[in-house]
């Protein structure tokens, strides 16, 4: 960890709009994507599934352990619960069974973790503050490993990983073009490791 130097004003003076927007964002993943995976942990009715989701839960919960002290530290102010279509997604995941319920929970999950990514990845090139730069590498490699995790299951489609801009997100369209092409970079690679993690998972 590193140990904060100086005075409030002059580290939040040094937290750009970008990196305000990665805590809110991470905030808001930890508040839909925790409890869903949660769920999945131990409603999916495939066994990579549920390992997949209890491997997702505890990360989103250190990762949001993370964002809130780092936010307390800086003054930026965090959302206490997801976005109204996060909800739509959690309450869709929800309310199916059985296969269905694995395909929405893989897709769902997989899908919202594009736009995450392609912010973090610009954060991580872009912040001024090297601790938020720091959060933001872990941010890289957690979605990184979600996606791989998720891919692993099988039922990861394609066309599942998007980049939507949310509003609030403030970035040109050179920065989501970097962002989409980290994100088609990072599809590619960890779509890599479907075979050899799906079928790890299929002999377990």
């Amino acid at each position: 960890m590193v140990i904060w130097v100086g005075t409030p004003a002059v580290a939040f003076a040094e937290i750009d709009s970008p990196d305000r927007e990665l805590l809110v964002r991470v905030r808001q993943a930890a508040l839909w994507q925790g409890p869903a995976s949660r769920l999945a942990e131990h409603r999916a009715s495939a066994r990579r599934v549920r390992e997949v989701g209890r491997e997702l839960a505890d990360d989103h919960d250190r990762l949001d352990a993370q964002a809130r002290t780092f936010a307390s530290k800086t003054g930026v102010e965090l959302p206490g619960e997801p976005t109204e279509e996060q909800r739509s997604w959690a309450d869709e995941i929800t309310g199916a069974a059985d296969a269905d319920f694995d395909r929405l929970y893989v897709n769902r999950a997989r899908a919202a973790y594009g736009s995450l990514f392609g912010l973090a990845s610009h954060v991580r090139a872009a912040t001024r503050d090297d601790e938020m730069r720091s959060f933001a590498q872990i941010a890289v490699d957690t979605v990184m490993r979600h996606m791989s995790l998720l891919e692993s299951t099988g039922i990861a489609e394609t066309t599942s990983l998007m980049v939507v801009p949310a509003g609030g997100d403030e970035l040109d369209g050179g920065d989501l073009a970097l962002g989409m092409l980290m994100v088609g970079i990072a599809g590619g690679a960890t779509f890599g490791l479907v075979r050899v993690l799906g079928t790890q998972g299929r002999r377990a």
